[in-house]
């Protein structure tokens, strides 16, 4: 298994989508809406599959949201689309978080281990 420790934890525009309730198409939209404003930066732009309602795989634009700055930003833009969704964002990063820190505490076990 290739598991990346530097990896930052990321999240994108269509986990926030699922996260909310909302189509996204919708957040993309309050997401550029917010960038051009100033009031967020504009996330990083990527192509990911995704299966249709056809069963066909596409690439689909999504942001992706994965510093620190840009996860300030992710808050925002749920406060924006759904205030009551806030607290399942901030609950969702610190299990990006954390289970990024398992996975550094289990790669440095394994590494004192091979040093025996």
């Amino acid at each position: 298994m290739d598991i990346c420790i530097l990896e930052k934890p990321s999240m994108t525009s269509i986990e926030i989508a699922e996260l909310v309730g909302k189509r996204h198409d919708n957040v993309k939209r309050t997401i550029e809406t917010l960038a051009e404003s100033g009031v967020i930066v504009r996330p990083q732009i990527e192509d990911e599959p995704k299966i249709d309602v056809m069963g066909r795989s596409r690439l689909i634009q999504v942001f992706r949201f994965s510093d620190e700055q840009v996860k300030r930003d992710s808050i925002i833009v749920v406060a924006q689309l759904s205030p009551e969704f806030t607290a399942r964002l901030v609950d969702r990063w610190r299990e990006l978080e954390n289970a990024r820190v398992q996975l550094k505490s289990k790669a440095e076990i394994l590494s004192e281990m091979a040093q025996m």
